[in-house]
């Protein structure tokens, strides 16, 4: 009987040799759905023949090409023996035609952590992220992958969002990436405010472009601010402030004071939402804590407790923590209340 292995390695090289096929141009020859020789991919992704060859025969191995059976008989008859090679229906949904499925950026943002795990023994001896030289982070593909999150999650958390407060007209999303969330508020109606690091509104600009909805005047669409929003927010008044997969990048202390700001920026009545993993709730929270320890200075995962801590310090009240239960993550809600502070 075979040994069970701890790590299903296979999966590991799956990742990596799909991240390969995608980054030297192999997937995008194979991309318009026709059958090609190895030959004929090599030369429109300008890569090595013999390991164009090697790279085919692994995806069709591993179920993500097809060879052409019939085309080996007429290519057999014609004194040839080059099998030609199509992406599956699958892969092509997952890598090449942008969808709900497409998932292209997040598999290559994927590969990228994982060159950063591999430097764990040496952030365990030292606490600390490795430093990596300026300039070396990749934004784009991160920002891209955030804009492939899974479109029934993002469904669900707008519709949470809204229909925990009033009416909701003024949305601020920190953090917002390429725009994911912002775009379906701005879908119902919402005015949205997208704030990021100058690097990420850039790519972010570019997406939305494409996407046909950035306006720059912000009517009805997604306004673009480039700050750092740890040391300040835009001033709204805002009916809802969305923080998504933020808090876990800083330490309790920025967390705290983050929270207050947002609070000062609120309407009263106005709603606070904060999607992150929660620990003691999400089954990812302790893997997603190793990530962070690896990748930021003072980031974590943090409690139920710490966040009703910081709410309340800032004068929020209504808290709420929803369990995204398919997803692994949390949704907190809370609202500034209508007298008071």
């Amino acid at each position: 009987m075979r040994r069970r292995s701890l790590v299903d390695g296979r999966a590991v090289e799956r990742l990596l040799l799909i991240a390969g096929a995608v980054r030297s141009g192999i997937i995008d020859a194979l991309g318009d759905g026709s059958f090609l020789t190895a030959d004929e991919v090599a030369t429109r992704a300008s890569t090595d023949l013999r390991a164009t060859r090697v790279i085919l025969e692994a995806l069709a191995a591993e179920g993500l090409a097809e060879v052409a059976a019939a085309l080996h008989e007429e290519i057999a008859e014609e004194g040839r023996s080059e099998p030609r090679y199509c992406l599956t229906p699958e892969v092509r949904a997952h890598l090449v035609e942008k969808g709900p499925d497409f998932e292209r950026n997040g598999l290559l943002h994927q590969v990228n952590k994982t060159r950063g795990w591999l430097e764990l023994p040496e952030v365990i001896r030292t606490g600390k992220p490795v430093r990596r030289p300026e300039g070396s982070r990749d934004y784009k593909t991160m920002a891209a992958a955030m804009g492939e999150r899974d479109p029934a999650l993002l469904d669900l958390i707008v519709e949470q969002c809204l229909a925990y407060g009033g009416p909701v007209r003024d949305v601020l999303d920190v953090g917002g990436a390429v725009g994911h969330i912002a775009r379906r508020f701005a879908r119902k109606g919402c005015r949205v405010t997208l704030l990021d690091q100058p690097e990420v509104i850039a790519i972010a600009r570019e997406y939305l472009r494409e996407s046909r909805e950035y306006l720059p005047e912000g009517d009805h669409g997604v306004e673009l601010v480039a700050c750092d929003f740890t040391k300040a927010l835009p001033g709204g008044p805002f009916d809802l402030v969305y923080f998504g997969n933020v808090y876990h990048i800083y330490g309790p202390d920025t967390n705290a004071r983050v929270t207050k700001e947002a609070f000062s920026v609120l309407v009263p009545g106005g709603v606070i939402a904060i999607q992150d993993y929660v620990w003691g709730r999400s089954r990812e929270a302790a893997m997603f804590a190793v990530n962070m320890l690896r990748s930021t200075e003072e980031g974590g995962v943090w409690s139920e407790e710490q966040y009703c801590a910081w709410l309340e310090e800032a004068g929020f009240a209504q808290i709420r923590v929803d369990d995204l239960d398919d997803y692994g993550c949390q949704l907190i809600l809370a609202k500034r209340p209508l007298h008071g502070r």
